[in-house]
């Protein structure tokens, strides 16, 4: 069983996104505090991390930073969940580490299943 860590500051997202993604066969761990998520990382051993970019104290792109900096990517493919928009917010993102991006707009939990899947199968 594939292992995902959502790190998101909203409670709900947290909780749809995980319940969605055990649902299609994923062990799921959430984390709310950007600050923990690399000792979160290194203990949970995720195949894959969906980050959130607007949160507070260390933001997605502090966290993409300390990422890079002890090598978790690219070892570790993250998935940005983001409410920025357009092609400006999706580049910057790729630019910091991420694989791709899912917009929280988009609601649709299938299309984020089916990013995880490809992501997951071009990291094997």
């Amino acid at each position: 069983m594939k292992r995902i860590l959502i790190i998101d500051d909203d409670r709900i997202i947290q909780d749809i996104l995980a319940e969605a993604l055990r649902h299609f066969g994923y062990e799921v761990v959430s984390l709310r505090n950007s600050t923990e998520c690399v000792e979160k990382t290194v203990e949970f051993k995720p195949d894959l991390i969906l980050l959130d970019v607007m949160m507070p104290e260390l933001n997605g792109f502090g966290v993409l930073e300390k990422f890079k900096t002890l090598g978790i990517i690219p070892a570790t493919p993250v998935i940005v969940l983001t409410a920025l928009s357009g092609e400006t917010g999706v580049e910057q993102v790729l630019s910091y580490g991420a694989k791709d991006c899912w917009f929280k707009t988009d609601y649709d939990t299938s299309q984020l299943a089916e990013k995880i899947k490809k992501v997951l199968e071009t990291k094997n």
